[in-house]
């Protein structure tokens, strides 16, 4: 059955599953950016930080954690969704590590420069881009294995075979 946008009734299911995997992968990224906050370790390379440079926001942080739980989980969870059947990786939490550095990579080359913090970050810390390194397999393992969790059909830890 065709709904209004044209699109199949499991895309829109996949859409959903990304979406959510999106949420608790931000949701587990957002604790461990905190606790690593709470160290004070790097503070200049918290993400809603960033963000809200970009957006020309600076004083607004609530807004910036808005923007990274919305980007986390509707953007990039959504996108997820799209992309892991085109990953080539034997299960979805290796689909959502390979995703996860993509974006880390889009991240070093376009979103730091644009937050004025130079290409990989170093502008802001020569650990800048290890930092993100890790927090980005954090997200994508978590978002994958969540996404395979959500397709009761496949385990997240096996070879996704599509239908």
């Amino acid at each position: 059955m065709k709904l209004h946008s044209g699109m199949q009734r499991d895309e829109i299911s996949d859409l959903f599953k990304g979406i959510v995997a999106g949420g608790v992968a931000t949701g587990v990224l957002s604790l461990v950016m905190l606790m690593i906050g709470a160290t004070g370790f790097e503070p200049q390379l918290e993400l809603p930080r960033l963000l809200l440079i970009v957006v020309d926001e600076p004083a607004d942080r609530a807004l910036g954690w808005i923007l990274h739980i919305a980007i986390g989980s509707v953007l990039l969870g959504g996108l997820f969704a799209y992309i892991q059947p085109r990953l080539h990786a034997n299960s979805h939490t290796k689909k959502g590590i390979l995703y996860a550095l993509i974006a880390w990579l889009i991240m070093m080359l376009v979103f730091l420069p644009a937050a004025g913090a130079g290409y990989f970050g170093f502008q802001l810390s020569l650990l800048a881009p290890l930092v993100m390194l890790g927090l980005h397999v954090v997200y994508g393992t978590v978002l994958g294995w969540t996404y395979g969790k959500l397709s009761p059909t496949h385990s997240p830890f096996t070879h996704h075979h599509p239908a």
